[in-house]
């Protein structure tokens, strides 16, 4: 058996390099090569600006349903940390849907079918939450069951990228093109956000007033309705994703094969007993899982700053279009370089993004300070999910990078949880102070982060023909045996037929 170097996946392989020689040498132009790579470029890009917008956490409803919760129902911060707690959980069992798509295929299809399936999922979710009332239960379950349908897709749309990009070396390029659709939608979306969120806002001041004659009480209705407006105006973002799947998604069709079902789960299951595996999913939980001030940040501005919803919208405006800028500069620079220097960039730019939120103190500081944090945000970011999947094998990329994005995600849940606790108990100053220390601690590990994953703390990985913890060469040499078993059964049951 050939002791070769492994390779990252995000390189192209042996067997695509004599295609893709003529490709031009700046990655981002390969997606311009043909016509199929860029339909699936535009595509991954319409799914992510989807998703922009949907998102509960940051997209289109998030700061309107940020106050409802707060101004509606009263909500306090550790209590609203709860709720989108409850909601981002489902992004956090990501493997269960990957391992569900990559072992069931539904009439044959791994991913078309499933596709269609959490789209049209999440247009009833929208549906659903403009038509119940607006009461505490049915705002969780139907924004739980949206996070989900949403949460699903994203698997699957990343299985597609990964296994196009990988023979090609443009997972850092799709990613980058992904994340700021992903950005640009969140930053178009976020004003006309704030104009409803300060409709809503408007109508819980009126309705404290004692007396309301009728013309101001048919106003009040009418801003009452903006708030079903927001889930039906997003209703519309899943409807154009559905049919642009049927357009865009072409996939072979395969019969289920109880063979290949427990020779990929004998795969899978082999990868727990690597320790690069679980050093990369730790470091990833951990880091991810530092205090956010997310949650915090928005009772902040309003409670202390005094800023009206508009005005919030205004910064989440300025730090989302900071953070197209900060993706483009990703895509363009910091994609091709080395996995340890990026992660140590991205970690001091966060130290630094943070602590800048002790200036923000007014309307002005407000601004620059989202333009700083802007910047940095998306940097981070991707340089987390390139690690993730630069350290997924072949076949069951849709698995273990769902996997590694779900520690991304729980951490993330949990971390905006701790943040709005800390800050309810604390008070925002403590809150960065915690931060910065816990994130500061995470620096230390990218010592063990190598140019294919986190490397052992042994020192043994020098010697490339140890495959003890080159997980991804040996996942791939259990592949490619279980590839030849099947291929010698298909000859021996055909000349035996």
């Amino acid at each position: 058996m050939s002791s070769e170097r492994s390779k990252s996946i995000d390189k192209p392989t042996a067997t695509t390099t004599d295609s893709t020689k003529d490709y031009p040498t700046n990655k981002c132009m390969r997606i311009l090569y043909t016509r199929s790579l860029l339909c699936s470029a535009i595509y991954f890009a319409l799914a992510y600006f989807v998703q922009g917008i949907t998102d509960i956490a940051s997209g289109f409803v998030n700061l309107p349903l940020q106050t409802i919760l707060k101004d509606k129902l009263q909500l306090s911060p550790s209590q609203m940390g709860t709720f989108f707690f409850s909601c981002t959980v489902t992004w956090s069992i990501k493997p269960l849907y990957g391992i569900l798509s990559d072992f069931v295929p539904i009439c044959g299809y791994h991913r078309l079918v499933y596709l269609l399936i959490t789209t049209a999922l999440n247009l009833c979710a929208w549906i659903a939450l403009y038509f119940a009332p607006t009461e505490y239960n049915y705002l969780l379950i139907f924004c739980v069951l949206a996070a989900f349908s949403l949460a699903f897709n994203d698997v699957l749309i990343d299985a597609l990228m990964i296994s196009l990009g990988r023979p090609l070396a443009l997972i850092g390029t799709l990613q980058g093109i992904q994340q700021t659709s992903a950005k640009l939608a969140s930053t178009i979306s976020q004003i006309p956000a704030g104009i409803l969120a300060s409709s809503s806002s408007t109508t819980l001041q009126y309705n404290n007033n004692q007396t309301i004659n009728n013309h101001t009480m048919k106003i009040l209705r009418n801003h009452q309705n903006s708030n079903k407006n927001i889930f039906l105006i997003t209703s519309i973002c899943p409807i154009i994703l559905f049919f642009a799947t049927l357009i865009a998604v072409r996939e072979r069709r395969r019969k289920f094969n109880k063979n290949n079902f427990a020779q990929t789960w004998s795969i899978l299951s082999g990868i727990f007993q690597y320790k690069r595996f679980w050093i990369i999913t730790i470091f990833l939980f951990v880091y991810s899982a530092s205090p956010q001030l997310k949650t915090a940040l928005f009772y902040y501005q309003r409670d202390i700053l005094q800023f009206n919803p508009f005005y919030v919208s205004i910064l989440n405006t300025t730090y989302n279009g900071c953070g197209i800028l900060s993706a483009l500069i990703y895509l363009s620079v910091f994609s091709h370089h080395p996995t340890k220097r990026v992660l140590r960039i991205a970690i001091v730019m966060r130290l630094f993004a943070i602590a800048s939120y002790l200036f923000a103190t007014d309307k002005i500081t407000s601004i620059f300070v989202a333009i700083f944090t802007g910047f940095c945000s998306e940097i981070t970011n991707l340089a987390l999910l390139h690690l993730a999947a630069k350290s997924c094998p072949k076949n069951i990329e849709g698995t273990l990078f769902a996997l590694f994005v779900s520690c991304i995600n729980f951490g993330a849940a949990i971390g905006d949880w701790l943040g709005s606790i800390i800050y309810e108990y604390l008070g925002f100053i403590a809150l960065i102070i915690i931060a910065i220390a816990w994130i500061g601690t995470t620096i230390l590990a990218t010592c063990h982060i190598g140019e294919h994953g986190i490397i052992s703390t042994h020192g043994d990985d020098d010697d490339e023909s140890n495959d003890k913890y080159h997980y991804c060469d040996v996942v791939e040499k259990r592949i490619d045996t279980a590839e030849n078993e099947e291929l010698n059964d298909i000859d021996t049951n055909s000349s035996t037929g």
